[in-house]
């Protein structure tokens, strides 16, 4: 914990590239998350109660290439690039999409924002027996505040917080133990269940996935990314198992309402408005990178501005408790975004091989993207694992196209500057 918690020195940053963890408060924020706790009790649903190794292993899989693949753009050079997504979209997809994509991306946090805040802002105002909208205000200013002090000091408090929200997770393992082991070994239902339950992981984190740069910005090497990906995943995994027992102990799979009830723990809320606390300073991070793409570059006070252009607007949300109709946009939009991680990350791949830099063509990413949220819409629980291997079936028919065409022939307008 106190590895955790330490600073780090801003000598060593500006030589040596930043450690794990000084990005570690958004990456163990979004695994202990409330959605994680959900997302087991859903799944186990499906299987009597229980989560199969077998859909833990293969989602935990499925999660780290996600992560590590969209992360390792953001290593210090020659492992990565060094940079956040507002910088690497422009070098990546062409002038409209790079737009639309920074445009989107800045939306979405401002609702993930108004998500969070609205659910954690609940908890509060159920401890302190204020109106909802009084308690989304109290979360929402000291947020705002360290956001807008700067020097990253919102990761210890992240991390500080999320071992709150741990320490409350294992109160609530103890105190609703399940009735059977909330972890099975058997293998049952066919393979389109397993694409399923792989949708529900993918979906938990394939926006944060795709916005992953941003976290691992500066960071020293792979052994620095591979710790934030253990800890994501390690404790989502983890959280899941939870939420399975819940759900077996309590028979609903809505474990947190079922927490913060009048019959639930004491503790519960706590835990709820301790636990969004990592994945809003993370939104709002990565939202006010987006809203500075549009700013001219010599603006004053653009990090004042990114940040208020995320948190005014999500804080109006939360305080209309938007939460609690706002999960079906963001689903979409979780489906439609890994679409974009297969051609992103083979693109960095070539330029890593010292190859001409090329744009990501839309036409590969996009087919997976609309049929991910046609799907979604549709019903179908495994929209998400087949839009990305759509995405990914394009991207190696892109690459055994082009592969036989020497970089020297790539034209020169479709080059874009590192």
């Amino acid at each position: 914990m106190r590895a955790l918690l330490r600073p780090t020195r801003r000598k060593s940053t500006a030589g040596e590239g930043r450690s794990w963890r000084a990005a570690s408060g958004a990456w163990l924020g979004i695994g202990t998350a409330p959605g994680a706790l959900v997302l087991g009790a859903q799944v186990g649903g499906r299987h009597g109660g229980a989560l199969p190794v077998a859909v833990l292993a293969a989602g935990g899989v499925v999660m780290t290439a996600l992560l590590a693949a969209q992360g390792r753009l953001g290593l210090r050079p020659p492992a990565g690039e060094g940079a956040g997504m507002a910088v690497l979209a422009p070098r990546y997809l062409p002038p409209v999409a790079e737009r639309a994509f920074t445009a989107l991306l800045a939306v979405a946090m401002a609702g993930w924002f108004g998500f969070n805040v609205g659910l954690g802002g609940a908890a509060l105002a159920a401890l302190t027996g204020l109106p909802d909208a009084a308690g989304a205000v109290l979360l929402t200013v000291p947020i705002v505040a360290v956001l807008l002090a700067g020097g990253g000091r919102w990761n210890a408090i992240a991390v500080a917080t999320t071992l709150t929200a741990i320490a409350l997770i294992g109160i609530v393992a103890v105190r609703l133990p399940p009735p059977a082991s909330p972890v099975s070994f058997a293998r049952d239902g066919p393979l389109r269940g397993l694409a399923a339950d792989l949708a529900g992981y993918i979906g938990y984190v394939s926006v944060f996935a795709v916005r992953a740069p941003d976290f691992t910005a500066g960071l020293r090497g792979h052994r620095d990314l591979a710790a934030c990906v253990a800890l994501l995943v390690g404790s989502a995994l983890a959280a899941s198992v939870v939420g399975a027992g819940v759900a077996a102990a309590s028979g609903s799979t809505d474990v947190v309402a079922v927490l913060a009830g009048p019959d639930g723990l004491p503790a519960a809320n706590l835990f709820v408005a301790a636990s969004v606390i990592a994945p809003t300073f993370a939104a709002v991070h990565s939202g006010a990178l987006a809203v500075r793409r549009f700013l001219p570059a010599d603006r004053r006070g653009a990090q004042l501005w990114g940040v208020l252009a995320v948190a005014v607007p999500g804080a109006v949300l939360a305080a209309l408790r938007v939460d609690r109709m706002l999960l079906d946009w963001l689903t979409v939009l979780a489906a439609a975004l890994p679409a974009l991680v297969p051609p992103m990350a083979a693109e960095a791949a070539r330029r890593r091989r010292g190859r001409a830099a090329r744009p990501v063509r839309t036409w590969i990413w996009a087919p997976g993207a609309v049929l991910a949220v046609a799907l979604t819409l549709a019903g179908h629980a495994a929209a998400a694992p087949i839009g990305l291997a759509v995405s990914a079936a394009a991207t190696l028919a892109h690459a055994r196209v082009t592969r036989v065409r020497p970089s020297s022939h790539v034209p020169e307008r479709l080059r874009i500057r590192s």
